[in-house]
């Protein structure tokens, strides 16, 4: 799934990497692009998406209770977004569940959990990888995975995005402060990517972008949405999430990155 520098220059030209601006046109643009030009850049998370799809028809056989995707059938909208490029589940493992168990049961639903971030993020690692060096490879895994780890444990502490829209106006403060840490952290994955530790990439994430608050917020509410969207498709959901939506994120998250470098911002770090 390697790709040259000219081919990579020349996508970078016809997209959003060569705007005045980072904003979330130029970005869906510059995503649709690359990808038609780079199909292969699809294959890493449209093969996570079915791995994670193939867990959740085992979840709902499994006698450890897990939790259903919301789906259509309800009047508030859910945002799928977690900070990191994935695919999105039809079911989610609560670790709470876990508590108790006999070992066997334990094991196995703790395999299932650790073969779902693994999927990701071996998916994220070979995507951004390539996007940002032009070349996909492996070496960053462990502190990419790491981060995916942070943002996962984050996300159930906190709780869902959807449970804060419930709530009704006692939930905006709550859910702004999510937004705005989410949108904060957006630059995260790519960073750990390139080779940053976890925490590195969780301290610099904010400096990377800048005064582009809102062009991530706005990507945040378009891919998220999104996301929920393919996700509330029956058993197919998780495979159109991380062949449609996961690419998108993750190119988006480069053309931040590229975007820094090439605009003369953080010069004398060209390289997180």
């Amino acid at each position: 799934m390697s790709h040259d520098s000219d081919d990579a220059h020349e996508c970078r030209t016809e997209g959003a990497y060569d705007r005045q601006e980072w904003d979330v046109a130029g970005v869906l643009s510059s995503a649709a692009s690359r990808l038609r030009r780079t199909p292969t850049l699809l294959v890493p998370f449209a093969l996570a998406g079915l791995v994670l799809g193939g867990i959740d028809a085992l979840r709902r056989r499994d006698p450890i209770p897990s939790l259903e995707h919301a789906g259509l059938d309800e009047a508030t909208i859910h945002l799928e977004f977690v900070g990191y490029p994935t695919a999105a589940s039809g079911t989610a493992l609560p670790l709470e569940a876990l508590v108790g168990l006999e070992l066997p049961y334990l094991a196995w639903g703790l395999g299932l959990y650790v073969l779902s971030l693994l999927a990701v993020g071996v998916a994220g690692t070979l995507t951004l990888t390539a996007l940002l060096g032009g070349e996909a490879h492996l070496e960053s895994l462990p502190s990419y995975l790491g981060l995916v780890v942070l943002f996962d444990l984050a996300h159930r502490l906190v709780g869902s995005i959807g449970l804060l829209q419930e709530m009704g106006l006692f939930g905006l403060v709550p859910l702004a402060v999510v937004l705005w840490v989410l949108v904060r952290l957006f630059a995260a994955p790519g960073l750990a990517a390139a080779g940053a530790s976890p925490w590195t990439a969780l301290r610099e994430s904010g400096r990377w972008i800048g005064g582009d608050g809102w062009s991530a917020l706005g990507l945040l509410f378009a891919l998220g949405v999104g996301a929920w969207l393919l996700a509330s498709a029956p058993a197919v959901g998780p495979a159109l999430t991380g062949a449609l939506v996961a690419p998108v994120h993750a190119v988006a998250i480069a053309s931040l990155i590229e975007h820094r470098r090439e605009s003369g911002r953080f010069a004398e770090q060209s390289k997180p």
